[in-house]
């Protein structure tokens, strides 16, 4: 058996499992590949939760193909005591176990004294945990004393999570190499839900290339309207003189805690007829709308090794965004777009008028976007992860 411990909060409720759309269909993949029993772990949602969730699900637990455990938390990553105790039991029939950082003290501890392995899963460096901790919060005494808890979460918990791991999977270059000195067992990989047979036609973004020439240029922003994604900052970049006389437009689609705050400042500035904001989709119908576009603006803040990345690629969007850990990296990989100064949305806006009126760079860089974005696909990167958990697995069947 193969015991799964996820951050992502979920609930059941009644014999329905309710969860973000792409932890399931990911699981689906898991369970048709692995030809074992998997046992999923989740801090537990309260039924208010779901709305969070910008592609929310609920599926019959008969229909999961899967178990499910949802532990109640007093906190983040807090579960209470008779839920680690319900857990224990299950780590023991394991063969492995495969980790994101929830709980970790307890998974560190309960794999130990059973002798289970685990693989630790890996998506945030310290700066992006620091970012995260500070998102949204006002007052520099409140910001350094979040700041500081954040740090002491990181080196108390995260580090010996890394460091007692059989094998570390890192989801993203910043996390790669940070962990290059805790863990040399480690792989990379890039998460997308990018399949090959969604990654746009090679003669369909030929046709988008010849056709943009008649066209206003599109300029697209999709994921969670939330401080460390930059959110409000597009709306500034839009809104920026560099852009003024620039015929383009601004679609976004998502949904946070800036939502309100970006439309009031599209009102403001007066760029309601530039700018239009929509609440999230489906991720298949984002891929449809984004192979629509022309570039994706990104002004993460944070180093996150977000799938929007690689799924915009494959819509043939080079990328315009700041300059993170994470899109610096891929930049040096793909060469499918531009870098532009961290936290500053008149860089940005400079840069994109810059590239608008470069038809022939446009092109070549959309090129790339989805080239890279071919050598990266969900098919790819999903299979380095399964081939590693199979072979630990292997491992300990042999020693039980």
């Amino acid at each position: 058996m193969l015991t799964m411990i996820h951050a992502n909060r979920a609930r059941l409720d009644h014999g329905v499992f309710h969860v973000d759309r792409k932890f399931h269909t990911g699981m689906q993949e898991y369970v048709r590949r692995m030809g074992m029993p998997i046992l999923t772990v989740h801090p537990e949602a309260s039924a208010g939760q779901e709305s969070q969730t910008m592609d929310a699900i609920a599926v019959p637990e008969a229909e999961l193909g899967y178990r499910v455990m949802t532990l109640k938390c007093s906190g983040p990553n807090r579960p209470l005591a008779p839920e680690l105790a319900r857990l224990r039991p299950e780590i023991t029939r394991s063969h492995a176990v495969y980790a994101y950082p929830f709980a970790a003290p307890a998974v560190v501890a309960m794999c130990g004294e059973t002798g289970v392995p685990y693989i630790a899963l890996l998506e945030y460096n310290l700066r992006t945990t620091v970012v995260f901790g500070v998102a949204g919060v006002g007052g520099r005494i409140e910001r350094a004393r979040r700041a500081a808890r954040a740090v002491h979460y990181y080196l108390k918990e995260v580090v010996p999570f890394i460091r007692s791991a059989a094998f570390i999977h890192c989801n993203g270059y910043p996390v790669f190499n940070e962990a290059t000195w805790l863990n040399p067992r480690r792989l990379l990989y890039l998460d997308s839900r990018m399949r090959v047979s969604m990654l746009i036609d090679e003669v369909h973004l030929e046709n988008r290339l010849a056709e943009r020439r008649g066209r206003i240029p599109r300029l697209i922003f999709s994921g969670r309207f939330e401080p460390a994604k930059g959110a409000l900052d597009v709306i500034k970049v839009a809104g920026h003189p560099s852009l003024r006389d620039v015929p383009c437009e601004f679609v976004l689609y998502g949904q946070g805690s800036q939502g309100a705050a970006m439309k009031r400042l599209v009102e403001e500035r007066g760029l309601s007829a530039k700018v239009k904001i929509h609440d999230p989709v489906p991720y298949p119908e984002l891929v449809g709308l984004s192979g629509a576009c022309d570039v994706f603006v990104c002004c993460h803040v944070q180093d996150d090794p977000s799938c929007t990345y690689l799924e915009s690629m494959g819509c043939g969007l080079p990328i315009v965004g700041y300059g993170n850990a994470m899109w610096k990296a891929m930049h040096a990989d793909s060469g499918a777009g531009v870098v532009t100064k961290l936290g500053a949305p008149e860089d940005t806006a400079d840069a994109l008028r810059t590239l608008l009126a470069d038809t022939e760079r446009l092109d070549a860089l959309s090129r790339r976007a989805r080239a890279f974005a071919a050598r990266h696909t969900f098919e790819q990167e999903f299979g380095k992860r399964t081939r590693s958990i199979e072979e630990l697995v292997s491992r300990a069947r042999q020693h039980r």
